[in-house]
């Protein structure tokens, strides 16, 4: 299948490269030129502006860091959706609100357009082992079932667009809010004497941790906090995942204080790798018992 694939982010990278092992025909094209050299050298092709990334693709999937990128990409006059050819199809793979995934639906060709955000590291979506939660017609997600299942571990059909979007969100605040409360317990254990070995046995295989939050275990109690997803981009997340709460009028409580625990982590600067920095926001205060 030809796929064109907006945005080399780790996680585009991550869906060029899989789309390459699995004998696609792949075409890249990234707002800041300079990071596709290795998907170049393994047969991927450059583009040098949106329309010519377009150009004889059967998919296009828009892979950005938020929704101010992903309607700039796609709804710009020389802009993905303004020069998809007939009969193709648009996935946008990207975290964005819903409102977003509704308005590009509603510009693009009907029944052409979906919200098809993933669950996975880009590990995990390089290993094929990402699952999409798609909103759009039927036909169209059924229509796209092979590349589905070559690029992850299958899909759920959430609904209309935008509720793969909204899916998207209350599964990364999940994510998020859960590493939030491991950080803390993190810090009240070694404020109390524990040791990170003795955190590592007891939390490593424990059925307390989600898989996700055992994950960035290590993450956590490593001082630089390794990994890929930006406090930036998991407070942007939350903060869409709260304006979903306060639609619905759920007294959200859990979501703010661990938006205000990533803002003070990133209010330190822009060093930190991972979300997993948000433990540095619950270092003891000084003249604290810790």
């Amino acid at each position: 299948m030809r796929v064109a694939i907006f945005g080399l982010g780790n996680m585009g990278q991550a869906f060029a490269s899989r789309a390459l092992d699995r004998g696609h025909q792949v075409t890249v094209w990234n707002r800041s030129p300079g990071r596709a050299g290795e998907l170049v050298a393994a047969g991927a092709t450059e583009a040098g502006r949106p329309a010519e990334a377009v150009a004889g693709a059967e998919v296009v999937l828009v892979s950005l860091a938020d929704d101010a990128a992903v309607t700039d990409v796609c709804l710009g006059a020389d802009g993905a959706l303004a020069a998809l050819p007939e009969d193709a199809i648009l996935a946008n793979v990207s975290t964005v609100a819903p409102e977003t995934a509704r308005q590009l639906a509603a510009a693009g060709p009907a029944g052409r357009v979906l919200d098809a955000p993933v669950m996975g590291a880009p590990a995990a979506i390089a290993r094929g082992d990402g699952r999409f939660l798609i909103g759009g017609p039927a036909e169209t997600v059924d229509r796209l079932e092979p590349l589905w299942d070559d690029l992850g571990a299958g899909y759920v059909r959430c609904g209309p667009a935008g509720s793969g979007a909204i899916m998207k969100l209350v599964s990364n605040l999940l994510l998020i809010t859960g590493v939030t409360a491991l950080a803390e317990g993190i810090a009240t254990a070694r404020g109390q004497g524990v040791t990170d070995d003795l955190l590592r046995t007891v939390f490593g295989n424990s059925g307390v941790l989600s898989p996700a939050s055992r994950m960035r275990l290590d993450s956590l109690l490593d001082d630089d906090h390794p990994g890929w997803f930006a406090p930036a981009l998991a407070r942007k997340d939350v903060r869409l995942a709260i304006g979903l709460a306060e639609e619905a009028g759920v007294p959200a409580r859990i979501g703010p204080a661990t938006e205000q625990l990533l803002t003070g982590v990133i209010d330190t600067g822009d060093r930190w790798q991972d979300f997993a920095a948000v433990i540095e926001a619950l270092r003891p205060r000084a003249g604290g018992d810790g």
